[in-house]
């Protein structure tokens, strides 16, 4: 399963990675963002099968970039230290929702 994470956060990125790759063996992450300009790229670039997406981000939020695109062909699992758009997230069809800081 080929993934990308976009988070405003490198620390934020850089554990959330740690884990995939620690306890999610099937899980390869083709790619990193910063922001939601740059994830739209890369979800342009490499199609992946999932995207781990911050909700709060500068230059737009998840939702406005999953709001970018026609169709959604990916999976998404939102990583955020909100709980509060749980709701919006399911109207997304996210596949999960994780609250910051993330722990196993």
């Amino acid at each position: 399963m080929r993934a990308i994470i976009i988070d405003d956060e490198k620390k934020g990125r850089e554990i959330l990675k740690s884990l995939i790759e620690t306890y999610c063996k099937e899980v390869e992450i083709i790619a990193q963002a910063s922001n939601a300009d740059e994830g739209y790229e890369m979800i342009q670039k490499h199609e992946p099968d999932v995207v781990f997406l911050d909700v709060e981000m500068p230059s737009g939020d998840g939702f406005s970039l999953l709001e970018r695109f026609d169709e959604i062909t990916f999976q998404i699992i939102f990583t955020t230290a909100f709980d509060d758009y749980a709701i919006k997230a399911i109207k997304f069809h996210a596949l999960d929702y994780l609250l910051k800081p993330i722990d196993i």
